[in-house]
């Protein structure tokens, strides 16, 4: 698909045949005009994956357009509710739509129109120092994913600990929150989800995370 330039840094799974990618760079992609930022999301349609993926990329989230636009806001998770509104994490401190949040946040977009014309309206969805995290350089939110039940699933960039579990960057940990924004409140799983190191991933990094 033409992507062997680029790495990808958060992808959430949104239909049997449409993924939403961002990258941990700027770079071309094939079928969409000009370059892609890191803070931006792209949408795949596949016509089939696999040993013989194929389809089209088109712009989802123009970060830019919303104030993402400095180097520390580069999307680095992400994730889309029922609703539609798109849930991000950023490498860094972002500011965006007068939200400030810090890399162990996470941030909800509420859409009024997505592609070349994002715009909408930002609010906190996550806000990790409420609930234990952002006290370790590690603590910065890199794989999230939302299950039915609205738990939050989440891996690190680096080493965490957290109200009764700690692990390190290729493992997935819980949040089961009784409420979620400005005043995030709620407890963690005591046993991880995923332990990377149970299947050979200790030296790895998971960058990102999708349920089924």
């Amino acid at each position: 698909m033409g992507l062997q330039t680029l790495t990808i840094d958060a992808f959430a799974i949104t239909s049997p045949n449409e993924i939403l990618f961002s990258f941990s760079e700027p770079g071309a992609i094939p079928g969409i005009t000009g370059t892609v930022d890191d803070s931006d999301v792209v949408r795949f349609i596949a016509t089939s994956l696999g040993a013989n993926t194929a389809g089209v990329f088109s712009l989802y989230f123009d970060g830019s357009a919303v104030d993402l636009t400095l180097n520390d806001e580069d999307v680095d998770a992400v994730e889309v509710l029922a609703s539609g509104h798109l849930l991000i994490s950023t490498t860094g401190a972002a500011i965006a739509g007068g939200i400030s949040a810090a890399d162990e946040d996470v941030l909800e977009f509420a859409p009024v129109s997505l592609g070349d014309d994002t715009g909408g309206s930002w609010s906190m969805y996550f806000d990790g120092s409420d609930v234990g995290m952002g006290d370790g350089p590690g603590e910065d939110v890199d794989g999230l994913a939302i299950s039915d039940s609205g738990d939050i699933y989440l891996s690190s960039q680096g080493n965490f600990s957290v109200p009764g579990v700690s692990g390190g960057d290729e493992d997935v940990y819980i949040f089961t929150p009784t409420s979620t924004g400005s005043n995030t409140a709620g407890s963690y799983a005591p046993a991880l989800f995923f332990d990377g190191s149970a299947y050979g991933l200790a030296i790895n990094d998971v960058w990102a995370v999708d349920l089924p």
